[in-house]
């Protein structure tokens, strides 16, 4: 078991059969010589049903046989679920099993899990302590670095956030081999932002990925935490980098047709400038990403970022543009009017939807 330097105030620890082997042990270890007979350790395991179904029986032996009590919470999936309705049942489920200081609550999954699970526990009076347990690549690659928790209320998205601090992760590469395919870039997506901030050299390691010819988790994973290092402390809101459109092109279809992390690779794809995104575009046909936004007119996108700048929250807000002073490039924030940065983003929405999509929109649509 190695640890990982996620450059965050608690321990990260990875290695493969570790999250079936460690994390109840790592429990036991946090009481010291405290007595707790009579009283019992309790631990919430909040997952969604396809990581429990595969992973829970599995899982929830290393804490029968050190007599921790347990309990499954089943969240529904994907991020139209990720929202204040499920953390009332959560809490709910988490009342009725009489946690406490001294118990535990475990996110068993990805982001959208860990999301809910962090949240919770954050806003749960019983103030039990939070262990996260990723399963996809961009849960772990970005839950250990994170140190807030997002909602998402109706169509929009993040609209609800809240600081967390987890005793610990422990990341399990063994996990991989079963996530779904149509979650696999939301991995993909959040690296390729950190790469175009920060290491562009996390590319080719990612490409190592798809050919599995990546030999240690351990070393890529660190490499990816220095990046997320680096962007913070240059300043945390180029992070914000594809997210403006991303969001728009989620919520249109109400997170159903694009996932998390297709929408910011088609959002960061229309960032580059041109002369990148020929070599870029080779880069997303080896990771299956798509460049092109389909199922939708381009109006219908861009009045709902009208509806965002003009009407609602994102007015006012930083936007992350590249641009090239003296023959070199660097990406700048910027804090543009409502029309301004509707301007930005109408160029970069023309580079990802098709041109006669785009036409047909135009004329049915005015």
């Amino acid at each position: 078991m190695d640890r990982l330097d996620c450059n965050r105030s608690f321990d990260c620890f990875t290695g493969s059969g570790i999250a079936e082997e460690f994390v109840a042990g790592f429990i036991l270890e946090q009481y010291d010589n405290k007595d707790l007979s009579g009283k019992g350790i309790k631990a919430a395991i909040i997952s969604d049903r396809q990581v429990s179904g595969y992973y829970y029986n599995a899982f929830e032996k290393q804490f029968v046989i050190r007599d921790i009590k347990t309990c499954l919470i089943t969240v529904e999936e994907g991020e139209q679920a990720k929202n204040l309705s499920q953390i009332n049942n959560i809490i709910k489920e988490l009342t009725d099993f009489g946690l406490n200081g001294d118990d535990w609550i475990i996110a068993f999954g990805g982001g959208q899990v860990i999301d809910l699970a962090a949240f919770a526990a954050s806003v749960y009076t019983g103030k039990s302590r939070l262990i996260t347990v990723p399963t996809t690549l961009s849960s772990m690659s970005e839950t250990c670095c994170a140190d807030k928790s997002f909602l998402n209320s109706g169509s929009r998205k993040n609209t609800a956030s809240i600081e967390v601090s987890p005793s610990a992760a422990f990341i399990d590469p063994a996990f991989l081999s079963t996530v779904p395919k149509k979650y696999i870039p939301n991995g993909y997506a959040q690296i390729i932002r950190y790469a175009l901030l920060a290491d562009f050299g996390l590319l080719t390691e990612l490409l190592k990925i798809t050919e599995s010819s990546l030999s240690d988790i351990r070393v890529f994973l660190n490499r990816v935490y220095a990046a997320r290092a680096a962007i913070d402390r240059k300043n945390p809101l180029l992070l914000t980098l594809g997210s403006e459109l991303s969001e728009a092109i989620e919520g249109y279809f109400r997170f159903m047709n694009y996932s998390e992390g297709e929408a910011l690779a088609l959002s960061l794809y229309a960032t580059l400038p041109d002369k990148a995104r020929p070599s870029m575009s080779a880069i997303y046909t080896k990771l299956d990403l798509p460049t092109c936004l389909k199922g939708v007119s381009f109006n219908a996108i861009m009045n709902s970022l009208k509806d965002s700048y003009l009407k609602g929250s994102k007015a006012g807000d930083a936007l992350v543009c590249y641009e090239e002073v003296g023959g070199k490039g660097n990406w700048a924030i910027k804090y543009p009017s409502a029309e301004e940065a509707l301007a930005v983003l109408e160029d970069r929405l023309k580079k990802i939807t098709a041109a006669s999509s785009s036409i047909a929109a135009n004329e049915n649509d005015t």
